[in-house]
């Protein structure tokens, strides 16, 4: 695969020395083009002039936080396919509900355990792309006549 066909990594993070230590760890396990931005809107913005094959976020950010990035980001038909990974110190069950219900692909904890990311990137950049629900009808399907229940 030359790198003409390989796509970019985006990392989100607001702690400046954190996001210069991912960038150069996910350019040492082998990922040639990695950016890296300190807050959301910067992302969305790079978001929509590139595509990205990843993007790994923070989840503890301000103004905007990872999980609102990830909502916009599968909100947006031109950008909702691409793979998404939040970071954190810790989670708790809300963050992980809250996120997979985002759409994240996988969670991270920092400090990053090379095998984990490993394991985690292969199955996050392999997995299928994902599909819009159909829209939802103008009119209710219970609109119709039903034997037993009568006209809805």
């Amino acid at each position: 695969m030359s790198e003409s066909d390989t796509h970019p990594i985006l990392i989100v993070d607001d702690q400046e020395k954190l996001l210069r230590l991912i960038v150069m760890l996910m350019t040492r396990i082998g990922f040639p083009d990695v950016e890296g931005v300190t807050s959301a809107p910067e992302a969305l913005e790079r978001l929509r002039q590139r595509r990205y094959a990843l993007v790994i976020s923070d989840l503890d950010m301000e103004p905007m936080d990872g999980i609102s990035l990830l909502r916009e980001i599968r909100a947006d038909d031109a950008l909702m396919n691409t793979p998404f990974m939040l970071t954190e110190s810790s989670f708790d069950f809300e963050d992980i509900n809250l996120a997979h219900q985002a759409g994240a692909d996988a969670f991270i904890l920092k400090p990053f355990d090379m095998a984990v990311l490993k394991t985690k990137l292969k199955q996050v950049l392999n997995r299928k792309p994902r599909k819009r629900e159909a829209p939802m009808a103008a009119e209710s399907s219970l609109s119709v006549e039903f034997p037993m229940l009568g006209k809805f």
